[in-house]
């Protein structure tokens, strides 16, 4: 069986070296978790939720943000190979995902109710692509891998089918 984990851009962050978004230690401790999880055979999934927070996170930095957003555009390029174990969802962002959104997909609370609680529509986001995944994939097993606590708790609710 094949785990499929949807990296938020809490990790995303601390593996590409955001400046202001990462430290030296808890990158290092992200890299090893990667390394662990690849070992034991997950799939990482890029949401594209993070890929654009990432990419802001980098561009509001202090610091080289040329050599970090090469190294995001080499994990885009590593995942779209699907060589790796990173991949890209093609997620539509239809009317589909925006009522999925608003409704606070399978949290059981509106994205008004979710985002007065301090839980951002780009996490509801990532919890929508996961299940978008489930549903329309023999994925059995799917993830969230986030060092965001709000986040962790509400993705904690479905994982499987």
């Amino acid at each position: 069986m094949t785990t499929f984990t949807f990296v938020d851009t809490s990790v995303l962050c601390e593996l590409l070296q955001v400046p202001g978004k990462s430290s030296p230690a808890k990158a290092a401790a992200a890299r090893a978790e990667a390394d662990r999880r690849h070992g034991a055979g997950e799939r990482f999934v890029i949401p594209i939720t993070a890929v654009i927070e990432t990419g802001n996170h980098i561009a509001q930095a202090d610091g080289n943000r040329y050599e970090v957003s090469g190294r995001l555009v080499g994990l885009l390029q590593m995942a779209l190979s699907e060589t790796s174990p990173w991949r890209v969802l093609l997620t539509g962002l239809g009317p589909e995902f925006l009522s999925s959104l608003c409704a606070g997909d399978s949290t059981g609370q509106s994205l008004q109710t979710l985002a007065a609680a301090r839980v951002g529509a780009g996490d509801v986001a990532i919890l929508v692509e996961r299940d978008q995944l489930l549903a329309a994939s023999a994925a059995t097993s799917v993830q969230v891998w986030t060092f965001d606590e709000s986040l962790a708790a509400q993705a904690a609710g479905r994982t499987s089918r």
